[in-house]
């Protein structure tokens, strides 16, 4: 398949499966339901600390089998926890559908990562990942841009919540579609393989060895645990919003605009890939200041500066992620990236304990602050973990075959 037919592929999954309307309403939901703040806050680390369990597992398994049959089932998994959720708005039904999704992200870690970089190089553009990925994580916040507006109009129009989480749960079956129609390109060690476990075995050592043993993919590993894992500020958005004065029609419109600043940081990404390291640490650190007052100010539409204050977070971790996959081994690329999802697991459950411990009733902000002061320090670490120019890809002793 030629790299043009790849990429509209990809960007068109990306998007549809991004599309997720119920995103910018369902901490409204289960608040409209009794859930407090510190319940969500307990809910969302029981989900990073089940996807810490799942994590390296579902990483290994994607490494010797079908990654697309991986991305379906997560789909299917998200979709039955959302519908969960709608049918019974309580904390149990929260916990339930929460684990679900807790699932369909631990398949999805480094499956998808690994999946783009192995299509690219099937046709020898494996090079062209950063920019590639750049433009799908674009891809990606414009469905969740999108769709957050088309939450906004409908729930104008006088929807109730309930309709909008019902309309994502329906998108699903496209996107399942949409995955099981890539290429089927599989990486196949050549050495012989007698059945799963031995193989998943194989592949969780081999993609912790690289993870320990590889200088620069282990640093790029920890600086991406630590900006992946301390974007959470936007979880808690509706809420704020909400605590200052926002209506439920008005919050995913705020939303929206927090996403168009993911899809300026994806645009800085993709157009300037070898960006120097030092620039990069002081722009988010500029980010990381405006998030701050963003968030002091008791407005519902200074939030929407938050959105400028993502950019430039959001495009360390792009270049980063891209230096990351260039330096991990191809027979291991799922299992490595799993790794570095752990990093983000363990430090987004710290995150939503912070949150959670220091909220006010219903404000959150308090825990936000320390969030945001976090991400500033890390900023500190780019000049030092991430190199200007992606690391050269390690051999490795593989055969690939791709069909149609």
């Amino acid at each position: 398949m030629a790299l043009d037919g790849l990429k509209r592929r990809l960007y068109l999954l990306s998007f549809v499966d991004k599309f997720a309307p119920i995103y910018a309403l369902f901490t409204l939901w289960f608040n409209n339901n009794g859930i407090s703040i510190a319940d969500l806050s307990l809910v969302f680390i029981l989900w990073a600390v089940l996807g810490l369990v799942l994590e390296l597992p579902s990483g290994a398994l994607a490494d010797i089998v079908d990654r697309r049959l991986l991305l379906g089932a997560a789909c299917a998994l998200r979709a039955t926890g959302i519908a969960i959720w709608l049918i019974s708005p309580s904390l149990p039904g929260l916990i339930v559908g929460a684990v679900l999704w807790s699932m369909h992200a631990a398949l999805v870690s480094g499956t998808w990562e690994a999946l783009i970089h192995d299509e690219l190089d099937a046709i020898d553009e494996a090079p062209r990942y950063g920019v590639v990925m750049a433009r799908i994580d674009q891809s990606n916040n414009l469905g969740f841009a999108g769709s957050t507006f088309f939450a906004a109009a409908i729930i104008g129009l006088g929807a109730s919540i309930e309709a909008v989480g019902w309309v994502n749960v329906a998108v699903h079956g496209v996107s399942i579609a949409l995955v099981l129609r890539l290429p089927d390109v599989r990486w196949v060690t050549t050495g012989d393989k007698e059945g799963v476990p031995s193989g998943w075995w194989g592949a969780l050592r081999a993609g912790s060895s690289a993870a320990r043993h590889n200088p620069v993919l282990l640093r790029l590993l920890l600086i991406g645990s630590a900006i992946g894992g301390l974007m959470v500020v936007d979880e808690y958005i509706p809420l704020v919003a909400r605590f200052n004065g926002a209506s439920d029609a008005t919050v995913p419109l705020i939303v929206f605009v927090v996403w168009l600043g993911l899809i300026a940081g994806g645009e800085l990404a993709a157009r300037r890939p070898d960006i120097s390291s030092p620039t990069l640490a002081s722009l988010v650190l500029g980010g990381t200041a405006i998030m701050a007052v963003a968030i002091a100010i008791e407005s519902p539409w200074a939030l929407m500066a938050i959105g400028i204050g993502y950019a430039p977070v959001q495009a360390a971790w792009v270049i980063a992620d891209a230096r990351f996959q260039a330096a991990a081994p191809s027979t291991t690329r799922a299992t490595a990236t799993s790794f570095r999802s752990l990093g983000v697991g363990l430090i987004s459950a710290a995150a939503f304990l912070i949150v959670g411990l220091l909220a006010k009733g219903d404000d959150p902000t308090a825990g936000l602050h320390w969030i945001i002061g976090i991400l500033a320090l890390s900023a500190f670490a780019i000049p030092a973990t991430v190199p200007k120019r992606a690391p050269t890809t390690q051999p490795s002793t593989i055969k690939r075959t791709s069909k149609q």
